[in-house]
């Protein structure tokens, strides 16, 4: 019986009450999927060795995500010129899984609720081993792209129910030392991906790059299903589950005497059994709205179309001014006012509820991170491609250098943790953050510089990954304080859809400067031999520019300058974009970061209403003593 249609009996009074758990304005109904993680929260509270293992295998799980994400990216740039479509298809394929995987998070986050958590994790491995079988057999760029739409809701549904998983188990004041820890095995990976990259590369065998991860994910993926499936069983078994699915029915039925001024025996609170089964269409159709299915296909549909344009306008025939273009324009246009209009009209379960348009602290955490997504995809959709021409260096210093961004933003992520663990904070540390990500973009802005001086390209990605770090981390966890346990997957998956869409709408837009700007700058930097040709085949890989010139031939150094030149354009629209964000963050509310689920229930992980916190705890400490015991005591 899901919880939408839970009835709890309320006995012991002078006569039964029926009591429907229907949610008063901005509460939520809770969910199947949120009370079994209750009832594994309170059943891995008893053995704290089954918590840590669940710990330790989504860990596993995490390291195998960023060993994909450390390599496949490079074969990107082989894949592309092996199809000799580089400059069209990085973009174009940016802003399409950009847009799917963004638009897939609520669905597998509705899913999660619905269902369960280790269902949700079957489901998404499963199209990413499918995405993977496909880009590693595909024989035509159609098949490459089908493929890497797969693996992109295969793999942001792994990321975000791992992230699902992390918020369930673990109280805010570590939400953000637990989630970060999530990032480190990249820190791992960086210096073994580089190695693996240089080896496949050097033979050609991007397909096995590629195909090695429909292997290697299920493989570490297991130990995490099963430990949760062990636990969700184990639940039921010792009855958790329903004192857990009660958690919603007690607080409402708490409510109810206090309305009436009358007391509840205790335990005479119970989830009656439910009625008998719907039908599967009428089921089928529930479970559609609840998850918004509409809604979420005219939101996707509704981008792709907008922005697809901006990356084909340079390979259609009349550029801007062709017919199939302008169409698929006007109708994402028009398909993202019906998915407003549908939202606010019609749809039983909005994907984006009133509740969370009107909540402050969220709305501002979904402009940090669009906004810090869309400059960043704006930076750093040609940078490696940039640097893989600039620089004499090998495959595995390439991907070295490329993974800095990445590893400063999984160092500095913990340390941002327990710093908010340490301070009960995050706002100030977010403000500090992107004061520092801009600083790094500045740096990387000055053509004559950062983009020929290998220690100023590198301290410029280390502060962009420092800021980032501390930026990402405190929007995360403020948009989870700000909500119930209930909306906690909601929320993740929104974040993350509108940062995917951001990332999008930056894919689009350098997409038309670097299609406009490049072939100038070519034309112009060229020596003056290069033909019209010469010109193309150099836009269109850059793969020929490493393999066909050597490091001081004219027509590379020309291109290097072209390169460069080019990317002035993309980085100076970055930095612009990039103060939006720290305008943001000036308005989030700075939520106290303590035991709790959440800000704004007083519920511990388990469901249960905390005990008043005393006021000695949210004072500050007296001394370094003090300070030090109650940061590692959890007090």
């Amino acid at each position: 019986m899901s919880p939408s249609d839970q009835i709890t009996q309320v006995t012991g009074l002078d006569k039964n009450y029926e009591l429907t758990l229907k949610p008063t304005i901005g509460d939520p109904q809770q969910s199947q999927g949120v009370t079994r993680m209750e009832a594994v929260y309170r059943e891995a509270k008893s053995d704290r060795k089954t918590l840590w293992l669940i710990g330790v295998s989504v860990l596993v799980c995490a390291w195998a995500y960023s060993l994909d994400s450390s390599t496949t990216s490079y074969y990107s740039v082989d894949a592309s010129s092996y199809f000799k479509q580089h400059s069209s298809v990085l973009s174009t394929l940016s802003i399409a899984t950009s847009i799917i995987s963004a638009v897939s998070k609520p669905f597998i986050a509705k899913i999660s609720d619905i269902t369960s958590r280790p269902y949700t994790y079957t489901l998404v491995l499963f199209f990413y081993v499918l995405g993977y079988i496909i880009v590693a057999t595909c024989r035509t760029i159609a098949g490459y792209v089908v493929g890497e739409v797969f693996v992109a809701i295969g793999s942001s549904g792994l990321d975000l129910t791992n992230d699902i998983i992390v918020a369930d188990l673990t109280p805010l004041e570590w939400r953000g030392f637990a989630s970060s820890m999530l990032s480190t095995p990249f820190i791992i990976n960086t210096w073994f991906a580089g190695k693996i990259v240089d080896a496949i590369d050097s033979k050609g065998q991007w397909r096995w790059g590629y195909g090695m991860f429909a292997i290697i994910m299920p493989v570490a993926l297991g130990p995490a299903v099963a430990t949760l499936i062990y636990l969700d069983r184990k639940a039921k078994k010792n009855g958790i589950v329903n004192i857990a699915s009660s958690n919603a029915a007690r607080r409402a039925a708490g409510n109810l005497s206090e309305r009436e001024g009358r007391d509840i025996p205790h335990g005479t609170v119970s989830a009656r059994a439910a009625g008998p089964s719907e039908p599967w269409m009428r089921s089928a159709r529930r479970i559609l709205d609840e998850i918004d299915a509409l809604g979420l296909v005219l939101l996707g549909f509704g981008w792709s179309l907008l922005l697809l344009p901006f990356s084909l306008k340079t390979y259609a025939d009349g550029g801007w001014r062709n017919q199939s273009l302008i169409a698929m324009m006007i109708v994402g246009g028009l398909l993202l006012i019906a998915y407003v209009i549908y939202e606010v009209k019609w749809a039983p379960v909005p994907s984006a509820p009133r509740r969370l348009v009107f909540n402050k602290t969220f709305t501002m955490a979904i402009i940090i991170d669009s906004f810090y997504m869309l400059a960043g995809s704006v930076r750093g959709l040609y940078w490696d491609s940039y640097v893989y021409i600039a620089k004499p260096w090998s495959y595995q210093n390439w991907v070295y250098y490329g993974n800095t961004l990445t590893l400063a933003l999984c160092i500095a992520g913990p340390f941002v943790g327990l710093l908010q663990r340490w301070t009960h904070r995050y706002k100030a540390i977010q403000i500090a953050g992107l004061v520092i990500k801009i600083i790094g973009m500045g740096i990387i802005l000055d053509g004559n510089m950062a983009t020929a001086n290998t220690g100023a390209m590198v301290m410029a990605m280390i502060l962009v990954g420092f800021g980032g770090s501390m930026s990402v981390v405190g929007s995360r966890v403020a948009s989870q304080a700000s909500v119930p346990h209930q909306d906690v997957a909601l929320a993740i998956s929104l974040l993350a859809l509108w940062s995917k869409i951001g990332r999008a709408i930056g894919s689009a837009i350098v997409a038309v400067i670097w299609a406009d700007q490049m072939p100038k700058q070519l034309r112009k930097y060229l020596p003056s031999n290069a033909t019209e040709a010469d010109v193309k085949k150099l836009f269109g890989s850059p793969t020929s520019i490493r393999k066909l010139y050597g490091f001081d031939d004219p027509m590379r150094v020309g291109a290097v300058l072209a390169y460069r030149h080019a990317l002035y354009y993309c980085l100076a629209t970055a930095l612009g974009l990039a103060f939006i964000p720290l305008i943001a963050s000036l308005f989030q509310h700075n939520y106290f970061l303590g035991k709790s689920q959440n800000a704004v229930t007083n519920v511990g992980n388990d469901g249960l209403p905390l005990a008043e916190t005393r006021r000695s705890e949210l004072e500050p400490p007296k001394n370094k003593k003090e300070a030090f015991l109650r940061f590692w005591a959890g007090k």
